[in-house]
């Protein structure tokens, strides 16, 4: 009974010191814009609490945070942190508790977030009558614009605003999806790094080089693309469309497991971790590169080219 206490009051001090924290990071990344895209890193804290202690501190530490930010910066910035961030934090949470694999993780994870932030447009719409959607073609237009003005200004031949346009237009649902498995896949492995730092066991902490999606990974891809190209023959879906976003999302999967594929093999050169991490850095910057990248993760998802599976890795 008294050894429950305690686990409890430390659980309850721990959830505290999280929230404190997390609400300082909230603010500083609200006040100073350029730091605003590490708040993808805002589950991080909360997934570790899960971990060690279970998600009723964590429903408990992110009240704390949303009680904290709303007090200095107002209502807005916690609704949308719990909305976006709450469902996804609870249910990876809920996986890395039990130690579920990498990929079970991230992919609950990845899934929960994509319905997260189609509801959260949902009910801003339907709350402050303003169409997300909407909001975010208006600001890609004004970019396109600036970006094909410059070009133009060095008499380079640009593509037609409106092709430009209407091509990210078409890709935004994928986006997002992309969006929600990169948030989860950083996530998951900042998550494992703190917990692997903290000495906590975890079933599943593989190096970012031993990473690898499941198997059957090529077939539920080839399924997928083939039921999209079929759908042209049914009236109502725009087949186009889905081709493009399914395209995307699996490009993006594949690229992932491209870059762990390439990482693999440079560390086999023995080639110092800095020195490393600013190779895949440059890859991961070169756009030509990224299809290539994408190609190499296919190649190894077949043929298994790093020998992960007869290794157990």
């Amino acid at each position: 009974m008294v050894m429950n206490l305690l686990s409890d009051r430390k659980a309850l001090i721990e959830a505290s010191l999280m929230a404190t924290i997390s609400s300082f990071f909230v603010i500083s990344f609200i006040y100073i814009p350029f730091l605003s895209l590490l708040l993808i890193l805002l589950p991080v804290p909360f997934l570790v609490l899960a971990t060690r202690h279970g998600n009723r501190y964590v429903v408990y530490s992110f009240f704390i945070t949303s009680v904290i930010v709303g007090a200095l910066t107002g209502i807005i910035y916690p609704v949308f942190i719990v909305l976006i961030f709450g469902p996804m934090t609870l249910i990876m949470g809920y996986f890395f508790k039990r130690k579920a694999s990498a990929y079970h993780v991230i992919g609950v994870g990845t899934l929960v977030s994509i319905l997260s932030i189609f509801i959260t447009i949902q009910l801003v719409d339907w709350v402050a009558g303003i169409y997300v959607i909407d909001e975010l073609i208006q600001m890609l237009q004004s970019v396109i614009d600036h970006q094909v003005a410059a070009l133009e200004n060095m008499s380079i031949e640009a593509i037609s605003r409106e092709e430009i346009l209407s091509y990210f237009v078409i890709i935004i649902p994928g986006a997002f999806v992309v969006q929600s498995l990169l948030i989860c896949f950083l996530n998951y492995y900042m998550t494992a790094a703190v917990l692997k730092r903290l000495g906590v066991e975890q079933q599943e902490l593989p190096e970012f080089s031993n990473f690898r999606w499941p198997g059957n990974i090529v077939l539920g891809s080839f399924i997928i693309f083939t039921m999209s190209f079929a759908s042209r023959f049914i009236e109502g879906i725009y087949a186009e469309t889905l081709l493009t976003n399914i395209t995307l999302i699996f490009a993006f999967v594949f690229f992932l497991q491209g870059i762990a594929f390439i990482s693999f093999f440079i560390k086999k050169t023995r080639i110092n971790k800095p020195l490393r991490m600013i190779i895949l850095g440059i890859i991961v910057i070169l756009s030509p590169l990224l299809t290539i990248v994408a190609f190499m993760g296919l190649v190894d998802a077949l043929f298994d080219m790093r020998k992960l599976k007869k290794s157990g890795a």
